[in-house]
């Protein structure tokens, strides 16, 4: 009889612990992935389905003050053998010093405009079926290193974020120099609904090389002559303005972009992106957009180009973990291919797709 109580009272102990453990720290799974259907006329026509990016997000409070972020990517790679590879977007463990204000270390999407910010791969969010253009060509996608960050702070909800870590050449397990970019972005929400943002980067390159940390696309993907691999200083500013209120939706996404050689000198780049859309009865969401971005003639970073892309859609909101786009888009680039300008003709794009998350 004695074991007996022995044993009720070190189970009770435990479920007791556990109880305060388990109140400590929660844990949520999350996973986001699309279907995609298009159809263009891209030198000839071309009719194709795609399984797109699959994104699994854990969030997990692991104390009052402490937080866990994980986002783990599955992206159609063709030189794998299965023909998709993983990669880990973002960890970062947050630590609440007081108030609104935080550290947070690891692997972040760089705090630059409001997309970077606000979305992640989940093409669930996203208002239109793609993210803009400078994200393929100018941004910094990711940052590793000690990020500090308030939000929500007054009457205006000011926000901040100031970050040193790892740059544009390096990769998530080491860096070849003690350059360190310097981030600087600060935000407010004057009102519901609605984020003005502004950002500052700048990093000095001795050797200018595409890591990890670069954009969704890279050089390769309009530039087949001999890459600079010399210094290079790069800077880039960037505005943002967010409104997404129940009658009326806008996104703008501006970016400036200046590179420095001694052999060429300054290269001015820049990209535009306006998104406006039109709420209806919640559900039903017509919308335009424009997506510019002009690279310089003397860059030696991204290299010259010109590209403009146009779009009417529309988006129906099934619910909160469904949604379907249907986009017509004109797209037309100038670029450079050993030393040669091209002007590709214009071409339309018909794009169905279906984004989940579950």
């Amino acid at each position: 009889m004695q074991k007996k109580w022995r044993f009720v009272l070190l189970l009770l102990g435990f479920l007791t612990m556990f109880n305060l453990w388990s109140q400590e720290r929660t844990t949520q799974f999350n996973g986001f992935g699309h279907f995609e259907y298009q159809l263009n006329n891209n030198k000839q026509i071309n009719s194709f389905f795609t399984l797109g990016e699959h994104d699994f997000f854990v969030n997990s409070k692991l104390s009052n003050r402490i937080s866990f972020l994980g986002e783990y990517v599955i992206r159609f790679n063709g030189a794998s053998a299965t023909n998709y590879l993983p990669s880990i977007e973002r960890s970062l463990v947050k630590f609440n010093i007081k108030g609104n204000h935080s550290i947070i270390a690891g692997k972040v999407h760089t705090p630059l405009n409001y997309w970077n910010d606000v979305y992640h791969h989940g093409r669930l969010f996203f208002p239109t079926v793609d993210r803009p253009m400078a994200f393929s060509y100018l941004i910094p996608l990711h940052t590793l290193g000690l990020q500090f960050q308030g939000q929500n702070l007054g009457k205006m909800k000011f926000g901040y974020d100031f970050m040193v870590g790892n740059g544009i050449a390096s990769t998530d397990v080491s860096h070849s120099d003690w350059h360190t970019p310097v981030i600087a972005s600060v935000h407010m929400k004057p009102a519901d609904d609605l984020r003005i943002g502004l950002s500052y980067y700048y990093e000095y390159l001795p050797n200018s090389v595409y890591g990890a940390h670069s954009g969704h696309s890279t050089v390769y993907s309009h530039y087949n002559g001999e890459l600079y691999k010399g210094p290079l200083k790069y800077e880039l500013a960037s505005f943002s303005l967010a409104y997404f209120g129940p009658k009326f939706e806008i996104l703008n996404e501006t970016t400036f972009n200046s590179t420095r050689t001694d052999s060429l000198g300054r290269a001015n780049n820049f990209a535009q992106y306006l998104y406006i859309g039109v709420p209806v009865k919640e559900v039903h969401t017509p919308f335009v957009y424009a997506d510019i971005i002009q690279v310089a003639n003397n860059d030696l970073h991204t290299y010259h180009m010109g590209r403009m892309k146009a779009g009417v859609g529309y988006r129906y909101q099934f619910n909160y973990h469904l949604q379907l786009k249907l986009q017509a888009e004109y797209d037309r680039m100038l670029h450079t291919h050993d030393n040669h300008t091209v002007l590709y003709d214009p071409y339309f794009t018909l794009r169905f797709q279906l984004a989940y998350g579950f």
